[in-house]
């Protein structure tokens, strides 16, 4: 099942199930960071269960293994996917009927693949899980559009949580202005995060001798990110909104399939024989959308710059 990440919430789904007013478990696992819930329900007078989805669960483009299983038996009567994403444009705004409402959907799932294949990484806002090594810095290299740090395990214990705002952890985690960094800092500072003098190399260690009482200390003590330690971060990455040329792209292609002028025969034969078929297109037939105008808006995010991590 596909859910359209628009307002209102929550979000109300229909599930139909084997027996009316019978209670059923409902297992949903996010396929990102697999994590969990098991609840309980009982279906209605009609065999239907109404599984809402609260706004901590569409605050992301994600999808979900959603599972319905006998109370009594264990055994699954409900196998599917549940995905949630955010429409390039909003279909309500195109339709005016329900059954256009319909078309507009499918077509809009269309036209975001078209521009999905032709920039790469699309326009969604996910999460995002990185696991890497520290580096033996006060910074965490990252190549990624970050807004948020959700979840920081340090050698497979977690050690922040943005979400749980009883436990008072000892360090807060953020995302560098320019996103090219994460860093971190005493959660009781307040807004004086920025006093620090953070590390920002790998500084030259000299091995010291060893005495009577052999090594003393651990590697990399005094940096926020310990060499050699391993860190997985979950993220809030991506775009927080959809870019308004985008969206008019995205209308442009609808607009293109659902007449019919986005044929690639018609845009791009620049000669065509009839005797044993000699036929010859523009070189824009072997990449693009269909449509030049929209080509031409997407070139801006089709090159994805690189940045350099911090070493």
């Amino acid at each position: 099942m596909e859910i359209l990440r628009i307002p209102p919430y929550p979000i109300t789904t229909d599930w139909d199930v084997p027996e009316a007013n019978t209670e059923y478990d409902i297992f949903v696992e996010d396929l990102v960071d697999h994590s969990f819930e098991i609840t309980s329900q009982t279906s209605n007078d009609e065999a239907i269960i109404q599984y809402v989805l609260p706004r901590t669960k569409v605050q992301f483009d994600r999808e979900f293994l959603f599972r319905i299983l006998d109370k009594t038996t264990g055994e699954i009567v409900v196998d599917s996917n549940l995905t949630v994403y955010r429409p390039y444009i909003d279909p309500n705004k195109l339709a005016t009927t329900d059954v256009e409402l319909e078309k507009y959907k499918e077509l809009e799932i269309v036209a975001r693949k078209i521009i999905d294949a032709y920039v790469g990484d699309g326009f969604y806002n996910h999460k995002l899980v990185i696991q890497q090594v520290g580096q033996g810095t006060d910074y965490f290299p990252i190549w990624h559009e970050v807004s948020r740090v959700l979840k920081v395990y340090e050698n497979d214990i977690l050690v922040y949580d943005v979400d749980d705002t009883e436990t008072q952890w000892e360090y807060i985690y953020k995302a560098m202005l320019d996103n090219s960094a994460i860093y971190r800092y005493p959660a009781l500072i307040g807004d004086n995060q920025f006093e620090f003098n953070r590390l920002e190399y790998n500084p030259t260690r000299t091995p010291t001798a060893i005495g009577d009482l052999g090594f003393y200390g651990r590697s990399g003590q005094g940096v926020a990110f310990p060499k050699g330690y391993d860190y997985t971060f979950v993220l809030d990455a991506g775009y927080k909104s959809i870019p308004p040329e985008i969206e008019i792209a995205t209308k442009y292609l609808i607009n293109d399939i659902d007449c019919g002028n986005n044929s690639y025969w018609n845009r791009f034969t620049t000669q065509y024989k009839t005797d044993q078929f000699d036929i010859k297109f523009a070189p824009e037939f072997f990449g693009g959308t269909g449509n030049l105008t929209v080509d031409k808006i997407l070139d801006n995010y089709k090159a994805a710059q690189i940045k350099p991590g911090i070493m």
